[in-house]
């Protein structure tokens, strides 16, 4: 009887862009063992902008679900940082939860598989510390980044707000008025004069004037299309409420 194999992806919001790490080439990485190792593919729980230090994902935690109810019989991962960043949770998963229940783990690019080696055994230990060590470091590195950014008045939030675009200005981050910069405005006059949120929402939608979320796609102020998405008093508020340089911003 051929193993069921399990396939376990994740990506972080900070590996989105490396092609080495996507959800998509790790389940590939991972097919291709199953395949040539005549194991029986069973499923592929993939979590997607969760850190490695997080082990509450929704995908890992339907993994474990399907381990202790005996669906698999062995997980295989790209490497075992897709596991985990924190040696002492992904130790105990690893060393304790696997082996309990007869689970066979393989790590492709680490060249590991627990059929061939000793659970627990020294190179598992060494990967683990060195993951954990490596998140914290990024980390701290980000963290660097952006405090001399916004010292030297850059942006370090994600997208850029309503009104607004991302430029680089000496290797930093900056936010720049874009073409939506005089509706932005506008909504604050009217605001201003006393209008409603509800009020603004019908000036915004009688002038067809594509929301933030439509705008970010398609870079139209107004409306083209053959399906319009109509402001409301909330999403006029979420706008208001957003507020940095003293403008309305909106993620």
């Amino acid at each position: 009887m051929k193993e069921r194999a399990g396939i376990y992806a994740r990506v972080s919001t900070k590996h989105n862009n490396n092609k080495d790490l996507t959800i998509e080439n790790q389940i590939i990485i991972a097919r291709r063992y199953i395949k040539d190792n005549l194991m029986e593919f069973a499923n592929v729980y993939a979590d997607t902008g969760y850190s490695g230090m997080d082990f509450e994902r929704p995908a890992w935690k339907k993994l474990i679900s399907d381990i202790v109810q005996y669906k698999i019989d062995a997980i295989v991962v790209k490497d075992f940082s897709r596991i985990g960043r924190n040696y002492i949770l992904a130790g105990e998963y690893t060393e304790k939860v696997f082996p309990a229940y007869g689970i066979r783990l393989v790590a492709v690019s680490d060249d590991y598989d627990s059929f061939n080696n000793m659970p627990g055994g020294f190179s598992m230990g060494l990967k683990n510390i060195i993951n954990e060590w490596y998140a914290r470091d990024l980390g701290r590195k980000v963290s660097i980044v952006k405090q001399y950014a916004k010292s030297q008045g850059g942006y370090t939030g994600g997208a850029a707000p309503y009104g607004y675009c991302i430029k680089i200005e000496n290797g930093i981050r900056v936010l720049k008025e874009d073409q939506t910069i005089e509706i932005l405005k506008q909504i604050k006059e009217l605001k201003n004069n006393g209008y409603t949120s509800y009020e603004i929402a019908g000036w915004l939608n009688s002038h067809k004037i594509n929301r933030p979320s439509v705008y970010n796609i398609t870079k139209e102020i107004y409306y083209t299309g053959n399906s319009y998405t109509k402001w409301d008093a909330g999403s006029v508020r979420r706008l208001w409420n957003s507020d940095t340089r003293g403008d309305y911003h909106t993620a």
